[in-house]
């Protein structure tokens, strides 16, 4: 029997839990979402942080997923719960989630899973130490981590048309910084395909098919809501800073090879017309 604790129910996990509860006997999910516990879910018993060590004492869970990002002091889950997870040795599969920011700047070009890691942001550097943190435990407790670099999310309810419509774009200057991006319905198929085959201390870029600029992202959304292209936001604030700081294509090559991973959405084309469609 297969038994998921979710530590950091957001976005990705209300999706994959949508998609695949049917696959687990038993689903836990932590969020420090007062309103969100409030509210429930029908396949989830949700908690906050309180009842954490009491469920990590109580249950044998196979499959554990770790959703919320480090601070400066790395994973919060790691620091705080690792030694509730010591005794325990039913576990399947462990993920944790991180990003590509982990990879830095490399000019533009394509980056793989075995590309030099050398953030220059904060959020990057929290991340690596974050991957470092389980990669070390897991192995001295021979653990089944897998690590997942994403690109940036998208899909329904978070996507950059409601930025359009309010005319919140920033003005990125250059049509050759590149990012990477993944339709949720995709980055929730690729957790499943590796929770059930799974290869420990796996680390796997989750990117779509096609790298681009934000400028041509813009430009397609509004062309294919038939509005004009908004002004853009010269914002010098160090969010934009951080973001805008790396450029890097990232290659998802070892997602299809290994996990036999085929994209719904292979690139934002196919994504945002799915998207539009729905609100229109």
């Amino acid at each position: 029997m297969r038994k998921l604790f979710i530590y950091g129910f957001g976005y990705t996990a209300q999706y994959l839990v949508d998609q695949f509860n049917d696959n687990f006997s038993k689903i836990v999910g932590y969020t420090r979402n007062k309103e969100v516990i409030a509210n429930g879910n029908k396949f989830v018993d949700l908690i906050d942080h309180s009842n954490i060590s009491e469920c990590l004492l109580n249950n044998d869970f196979t499959h554990l997923l770790i959703t919320v990002p480090p601070d400066d002091n790395g994973d919060s889950f790691y620091l705080n719960y690792r030694n509730l997870l010591k005794n325990k040795s039913k576990f399947n599969w462990i993920g944790y989630l991180s990003a590509t920011n982990v990879y830095g700047d490399h000019g533009g070009e394509f980056v793989d899973e075995k590309s030099k890691t050398s953030p220059s942001t904060q959020k990057g550097k929290n991340r690596l130490l974050a991957e470092n943190q389980w990669l070390s435990y897991c192995k001295d407790l021979n653990f089944p981590i897998h690590i997942f670099r994403i690109a940036g999310i998208y899909g329904p309810n978070r996507n950059i048309i409601k930025r359009i419509y309010e005319n919140k774009i920033l003005d990125m200057g250059s049509s050759s910084q590149f990012f990477s991006r993944i339709h949720i319905d995709d980055l929730t198929n690729i957790l499943k395909a590796s929770m059930f085959k799974p290869n420990p201390f796996s680390i796997y870029n989750v990117a779509d098919d096609l790298p681009s600029s934000l400028n041509d992202l813009i430009e397609y959304v509004c062309s294919e809501l038939n509005i004009s292209v908004p002004l853009k936001i010269n914002n010098q604030n160090e969010n934009k800073k951080s973001l805008f700081s790396e450029n890097k294509k990232i290659d998802n090559s070892l997602i299809k090879k290994e996990l036999g991973i085929d994209l719904k959405y292979a690139n934002y084309f196919e994504g945002y017309k799915k998207i539009i469609k729905s609100i229109n």
